[in-house]
């Protein structure tokens, strides 16, 4: 057996990898608390910025902790860094990890995407009227991959963020005024100028109408059976659908009490005497 001579051993080569070991790990520790400390800062901060906004408390939630994940992952490959710890390999696991993850959640990403950009644009928030997608309601939220609306007939219709945000989105409530547009028809026979002094008599004493934006009392088109007049007035918002009832009812009684009949689509049918017969 071979003796080992001590003096051989360079021991301060070993004391300077020990020193500089414990000084790279006290570091990297450091730098793992500091790090993570501020992760969960960022995220608070986050949730609070976002508490003003009409987000679902899901979705302030999950943005919040997607941004600290994103950063503890960040300090770890710096702390791993700092030990000499090649992350090379490691981010690339990251990498392919995260397109393996992205192809299978294609379509929920889109959506995670959309809800993003809906964030961020404002197309719309929580307790607007739109019509999206063929569907008109009020939004009840807007969650972390869907938005949710409330149709009048109180059915609750739930879409994909990516493709509403995709699709075309009519907000009604955007300006908070909308333009009640209604179509009421009377005979040939009878007499417009009245039938106009009365609808816009009806106009200017409504009392949820905007005024200052005036009305519009004209012929629209001449139908078959009557001549159809268009009747435009501004409302708020919030009061488009019952003014909107609340008119058609006037305009009904204001017509029949002024001898003024809507007329239904008639036919005029002429009979030919048979030559025969005469």
């Amino acid at each position: 057996m071979k003796n080992i001579n001590l003096s051989d051993i360079n021991i301060s080569h070993y004391q300077d990898k020990i020193v500089n070991f414990g000084v790279s790990l006290v570091v990297g520790i450091l730098i793992i608390i500091i790090g993570f400390w501020i992760a969960s800062w960022v995220g608070r901060l986050i949730k609070k910025q976002f508490t003003r906004s009409e987000l679902s408390v899901s979705l302030r939630s999950f943005i919040a902790d997607l941004v600290a994940m994103l950063i503890r992952i960040l300090v770890i490959l710096v702390a791993m860094n700092t030990l000499g710890v090649q992350t090379t390999s490691f981010v690339a696991l990251l990498g392919g990890l995260a397109v393996g993850i992205g192809m299978a959640l294609q379509g929920s990403l889109a959506n995670f995407a959309g809800g993003l950009l809906i964030l961020l644009f404002k197309p719309f928030k929580v307790g607007d009227t739109v019509e999206v997608m063929g569907n008109t309601g009020t939004v009840q939220e807007i969650s972390i991959l869907q938005t949710i609306m409330l149709m009048p007939n109180m059915k609750t219709v739930i879409l994909p963020n990516g493709s509403v945000f995709n699709s075309v989105i009519i907000n009604y409530s955007k300006s908070g005024e909308r333009r009640i547009e209604l179509e009421v028809g009377i005979g040939y026979e009878d007499d417009f100028d009245k039938a106009k002094a009365i609808l816009l008599d009806i106009l200017k004493n409504e009392p949820t109408l905007i005024h200052d934006k005036g009305y519009v009392v004209e012929i629209n088109e001449f139908g078959e059976s009557s001549v159809n007049l268009a009747i435009y007035a501004y409302v708020k918002s919030a009061d488009y659908m019952a003014t909107r009832w609340k008119l058609n009812r006037e305009v009904k009684t204001a017509f029949d009490a002024n001898g003024i009949d809507i007329p239904c689509p008639q036919r005029y049918i002429h009979i030919v005497p048979d030559k025969k017969e005469s």
